[in-house]
């Protein structure tokens, strides 16, 4: 799979996943992002978060 058909698939899956709520605002569910980025577990994706916000 090439770069380009790599991108177009993540656009895809975060499309998919994706959420607008009344005022058109989009966002994404972390439990939901967790599985389309790969983690298995919520306690590793959580300490990825904390990282995050640290940051």
């Amino acid at each position: 799979m090439g770069e380009n058909e790599i991108i177009k698939q993540a656009e895809k899956t975060f499309e998919e996943i994706k959420h607008i709520d009344e005022n058109e605002n989009e966002y994404w569910y972390a439990r939901e992002l967790m599985v389309a980025l790969g983690y298995k577990s919520w306690r590793y994706f959580d300490a990825v978060i904390e990282k995050a916000k640290i940051s």
